[in-house]
């Protein structure tokens, strides 16, 4: 029996999930039972049953003896649910092989150690490094409490994001776009600038056309009061970290920010992005004007903003790089 097989499955589920879970986990749950899959699950918040309890519903009475497979340890606790580590003590599995232990405090490894008590066969850690990706805004989200920020950024070979006369329709390919848009939907809230919103009008909204939980929160940052609304979106005028602070209030686990150079560079600078998705066009521009990341800048080396864990991709002609920023993750 191959393990990873089976958690990669539950990884695959547990991405159905994307828009519909927030503020809680992505979750895959497999019953596999001499070979052969039985029930298979995954959690939706508004769907109230957690992944495990689904698979046992499909599986019923082959569930005993049977060997689940999940993409994140089963909960231990009463919560807006019974513990679905009880749920598989009770359904007689003889096997729990999960990708990696629940960060949230109140779970923890408690899950594991409760099947283990009950003379469950429990093993964790495969594929554990694509688990904790699948789940990073969780995880920032339970461990740090605030939520999870990416910095998006489109951009020409020489790191421009606009011509010189600030035209910046559209620096990437349509597959970039329609990249983004994904990105987009992963995410609780949009958060761009008052320059970006007085300049480019932009829709911030999610155009996947896939189902998401709850409306994608348009946030406008207006330090200087520029702007006194913009459509639906919620005018900003605190400061950044107030901005985390009202965002985590609302349960927002995680938001992406479309922006100009200077607040890119700012909420680098202050520590609210964890990760960054660039996307690069093979196109040059050339001049001073409009860089990709502006601000005060950074005087020493020593001092600049590390990013580690890049992943290379491609959409259409673009370059796709995706990484996290390092003194942050």
């Amino acid at each position: 029996m191959d393990h990873n097989t089976y958690i990669q499955r539950a990884l695959e589920i547990a991405e159905k999930g994307a828009g519909l879970t927030s503020p809680g986990a992505m979750a895959g749950a497999v019953i596999v039972n001499n070979g052969e899959v039985v029930g298979e699950g995954f959690y939706t918040y508004d769907g109230s049953r957690h992944a495990e309890i689904i698979a046992l519903a499909q599986a019923g009475a082959r569930a005993r003896g049977a060997t689940v497979y999940t993409s994140l340890e089963p909960c231990s606790h009463f919560g807006r649910t019974p513990p679905c580590a009880k749920a598989l003590i009770d359904a007689g599995v003889a096997r729990v092989v999960t990708a990696m232990k629940d960060p949230n405090p109140e779970v923890n490894g408690q899950g594991m150690a409760m099947l283990h008590d009950a003379g469950i066969t429990v093993e964790s850690g495969f594929m554990e490094e694509e688990a904790r990706r699948l789940n990073e805004a969780f995880i920032v989200y339970k461990t740090a409490k605030r939520p999870f920020g990416l910095l998006k950024v489109a951009m020409t070979l020489d790191g421009k994001i606009a011509t010189r006369t600030g035209e910046s329709r559209w620096i990437t390919s349509e597959q970039s776009r329609a990249m983004v848009q994904g990105l987009r939907h992963r995410c609780d809230a949009i958060v761009t600038g008052s320059g970006t919103a007085l300049a480019d009008q932009p829709l911030l909204t999610d155009r996947t056309g896939l189902p998401r939980r709850r409306p994608l929160l348009k946030v406008v940052l207006d330090r200087r009061e520029r702007i006194e609304t913009f459509s639906d979106a919620l005018v900003f005028r605190g400061s950044l970290d107030a901005l985390i602070e009202e965002l985590y209030r609302r349960e927002v686990q995680s938001f992406i920010m479309e922006c100009g150079p200077d607040l890119a560079f700012n909420a680098l600078r202050h520590g609210l992005i964890d990760k960054m998705a660039v996307f690069i066009a093979p196109r040059i521009l050339g001049g001073r004007e409009i860089p990709a990341i502006g601000g005060a800048g950074i005087e020493k080396l020593a001092d600049s903003i590390g990013i580690d864990g890049w992943q290379t991709g491609h959409a259409g002609p673009d370059i796709v790089l995706t990484g996290y920023v390092h003194r942050h993750h």
